[in-house]
């Protein structure tokens, strides 16, 4: 069935009346908030419709509605507005991409630091996966005569520094060979690629730098290892959940914490809600994972010049607001689109 216009703007009075209080919304708040021209016998009727339709519920006998899944649904899809954001919410956006950053992991941090911030919800973010981080650049510099740096760029802007022990009998010259030798051999590759052959290749080709060389390859290879913690779900903002009243029980909130905590199903939800190149809502019971279904998750996959950066998700609540959380996670997703792209 179809909803007609008398429906649909009871439907969107109390989603947007809901969204603001997350108290069960009477046929009277609407009739005096709202002035859509019928009594409250009316609109009370209007609204056992919509239950019976799916896309109220009634908490409780004597209490008014609240939307359902499935109105929310709807009101996601075919009445929520377009949320301009204010000057002061396009600055603290701005502010961010105009620092010098020059590392995606510290970017990706600050965006998600500002995203939770401005929507007072849990921000989740997904870097890129291990099979995708390749590396762009090895150097090994010395610091002193017993000390030296090297340093690892992987196509993703991702930078490491480690301090190793450098043997005294080797000059300027030998670590300008050593860190051509690894780039000839590594660089483009991921961990995944680095086979055995490659690594007896290197390590013909630097038999005489025996000392160093197995502490380089060592290096290296955790280096890359660590990328793999880079595409876990890290979550910011987690507290402001309490300040809402669904997880105002203590019960409820440990709960949330501790769903937090299983980092395999936060992957798998951030990944089945995500679809390429588009902001995704997913909305309780659309999600396929139990215990996520008190929650909506909002997803916006990071994408430059074809390569998948990760994912920014939103959890909140199912009573969200909507239309606010998109418009931020579009910005922030353009301007970091556009960040990206002078780094790679």
């Amino acid at each position: 069935m179809m909803l007609d216009d008398r429906k649909i703007k009871i439907l969107a009075a109390v989603v947007h009346d809901y969204i603001a209080t997350a108290e069960p919304i009477g046929s009277r708040t609407i009739a005096r908030k709202y002035r859509i021209g019928i009594s409250p016998a009316t609109i009370r009727n209007e609204m056992a419709d919509l239950e019976e339709l799916g896309y109220l519920s009634q908490p409780h006998t004597s209490a008014g509605r609240v939307p359902s899944h499935k109105g929310y649904r709807f009101y996601v899809d075919f009445l929520m507005p377009v949320k301009k954001l204010s000057a002061a919410e396009h600055g603290l956006i701005r502010q961010i991409f105009d620092k010098r950053v020059n590392e995606l992991e510290q970017l990706v941090r600050e965006a998600a630091r500002v995203i939770s911030n401005l929507t007072s919800y849990t921000t989740l973010t997904m870097g890129p996966q291990l099979k995708s981080s390749r590396l762009k650049h090895i150097n090994v510099n010395r610091i002193d005569e017993t000390k030296g740096l090297l340093l690892m760029v992987t196509n993703y802007g991702t930078v490491s520094h480690n301090i190793i022990e450098m043997p005294q009998n080797l000059n300027d010259s030998d670590l300008v060979r050593i860190s051509n030798i690894l780039n000839d051999n590594l660089v483009g590759k991921t961990l995944l690629e680095i086979t055995s052959d490659i690594m007896d290749n290197i390590k013909n080709e630097m038999i005489e730098y025996d000392e160093i060389l197995n502490m380089l390859l060592e290096i290296l290879i955790e280096n890359l290892d660590e990328e793999d913690e880079r595409s876990k779900v890290v979550s910011t903002g987690s507290s402001k959940m309490l300040d809402y009243p669904e997880f105002q029980d203590v019960e409820k909130a440990k709960n949330f914490f501790s769903l937090l905590e299983k980092s395999d199903l936060m992957t798998k939800a951030l990944k089945t809600s995500t679809k390429p190149a588009a902001i995704n809502i997913t909305i309780g019971s659309e999600n396929p994972f139990t215990e996520l279904q008190d929650f909506s998750i909002v997803t916006s996959n990071i994408m430059v010049d074809g390569k998948d950066l990760g994912v920014f998700g939103i959890l909140g609540p199912t009573r969200m607001e909507y239309s606010r959380v998109v418009s931020i996670l579009e910005h922030v997703t353009n301007y970091l689109i556009k960040a990206l792209s002078t780094m790679l």
